[in-house]
């Protein structure tokens, strides 16, 4: 995993995760864009699985800069997709700021862990955790982008990336592991999501 900047991502890759992960709602009801919430959580799920399995392999003290947030990444991403399918199954406003809540967190979890990974030593380690925190990142983003959807959500992209520490994470996100990931999750070429994301202006 490279961890150079990437000069054009940032905001602009929260803007293409909006495009490409609305493309296949539109025209669609509340309960479909909520049923794709619910599609992406495997993705945040499995990502987090691996993160937690990697950081039990570091020593204390690279472990240590990972869990900043003191709990676990399975743990949290559970936590999302439980609130995804409370949700879906009764679609109340309080339930929609619950989950943004839950989205946001986690969010804010894997985006400091892509800036802390950097620090671990062990390149193989480094390596595994950043491709599994690329993939919660990317998934997390892609949920947040279904949220925005919803009427009467409270979370814009202004808002999603106005958080400094997301906005610098932004710019760490592998963009062909990203496009590599929408494709499969939706079922269409490489091309096209990588089509979705230029067109957003990267």
């Amino acid at each position: 995993m490279n961890f150079t900047l990437q000069s054009k991502l940032g905001a602009l890759a929260l803007s293409a995760l909006l495009l490409f992960a609305t493309v296949p709602t539109v025209g669609c009801s509340g309960v479909t864009v909520a049923q794709n919430i619910v599609n992406w959580t495997p993705t945040i799920i499995s990502a987090a699985q691996t993160i937690d399995a990697t950081v039990a392999t570091l020593d204390p003290a690279n472990a240590a800069v990972i869990l900043l947030a003191g709990t676990t990444f399975t743990a949290a991403a559970t936590l999302v997709e439980a609130q995804a399918k409370t949700y879906l199954a009764n679609p109340t406003a309080t339930a929609l700021q619950q989950l943004q809540a839950q989205a946001l967190a986690f969010q804010s979890n894997v985006s400091t862990a892509l800036l802390q990974a950097a620090r671990i030593t062990n390149s193989a380690s480094q390596q595994k955790i950043t491709v599994a925190i690329n993939a919660a990142v990317t998934g997390i983003s892609a949920i947040l982008a279904l949220i925005t959807t919803i009427k009467g959500s409270t979370v814009t992209p202004a808002s999603v990336t106005a958080n400094s520490t997301v906005a610098a994470a932004m710019r760490l996100v592998d963009r062909h592991q990203a496009i590599a990931l929408v494709a499969q999750h939706y079922g269409e070429p490489q091309f096209m999501a990588a089509y979705q994301m230029q067109a957003a202006g990267f």
